[in-house]
């Protein structure tokens, strides 16, 4: 298998996010959205209501995601959320409705041009009380034990050191505080030619959900479960570009890619802090 430096791995990441908040497709790109889902269609196959949806300043939805992590988080008034990778704002802006104007919402992106934009639409919303800071999932720009309740979306596989960036959202949430995640799991693990190409990488690969039930035990937390998983539609995948063109010189592999593209779910994860 070809192993990425995780230098590469950000710089595709980081291109590949900065196309999605910079081009009005509506979506992000094939290999996550398939030929003609809409980001609205997106939303509603993963967890989004429509009067969520509806509620959301008009570019916040961008069809980037696995899940609804704001569904399972039991978001309570005056709780302080932050939300790892928080692209164009989603899922900050419906955390903000729910922690009202005592609580606080803080979103942190690597992405310039996502920032931009989530900051734009938090001005067109008028949500005073959430913020963005750029920075990485890896090293959060948020102090220690500041944060009850950790939120993500379809972002921690992007990671190259998911350890680590479970380390960091352990480090900034206060005592007894939670996890709730919603990111891609699997029956079976990646096919070599996809885990080899960085364009598949930053499509958000899945992990084996053992695997990722013990990353979070490892990094210290408790009550760590799948809480609900949703299959994701496997066109999502298969309709990618690169992996179409790679089926098509090589046919030999067709079937093991529609399996594990078959495996797939959005999975939400629940975790707390020890007291």
């Amino acid at each position: 298998m070809n192993e990425h430096t995780s230098a590469e791995i950000k710089k595709v990441v980081r291109d590949r996010y900065a196309r999605a908040a910079t081009t009005d497709t509506g979506c992000c790109e094939p290999a996550c959205c398939g030929d003609s889902a809409t980001a609205a269609d997106v939303g509603r196959s993963i967890g989004y209501s429509d009067e969520e949806l509806a509620s959301l300043p008009e570019d916040a939805n961008l069809g980037l995601g696995c899940g609804n992590p704001t569904a399972i988080a039991a978001l309570q008034p005056g709780e302080t959320v932050l939300d790892l990778g928080s692209g164009a704002g989603i899922d900050c802006f419906l955390a903000a409705r729910q922690v009202g104007p005592t609580g606080r919402v803080i979103g942190v992106d690597m992405t310039p041009q996502m920032l931009e934009k989530a900051r734009e639409n938090a001005a067109a919303g008028g949500y005073d009380n959430v913020e963005f800071r750029l920075g990485e999932i890896e090293a959060l720009p948020v102090a220690d034990a500041s944060v009850d309740v950790v939120i993500s979306n379809c972002v921690l596989n992007l990671s190259s050191d998911k350890a680590r960036v479970l380390r960091e959202a352990y480090r900034v949430l206060k005592p007894g505080g939670r996890v709730a995640v919603s990111d891609m799991v699997s029956d079976l693990p990646v096919p070599e030619v996809l885990a080899g190409n960085l364009d598949a990488v930053a499509a958000c690969l899945p992990t084996a959900r053992e695997r990722y039930l013990g990353e979070y035990r490892e990094a210290g937390f408790e009550a760590v479960t799948i809480v609900s998983e949703t299959p994701y539609p496997a066109s999502y995948l298969l309709s990618d570009d690169g992996v179409r063109e790679y089926l098509s010189d090589h046919p030999e592999h067709v079937d093991e890619l529609e399996r594990f593209a078959g495996s797939i779910a959005g999975a939400h994860f629940e975790a707390r802090k020890p007291k």
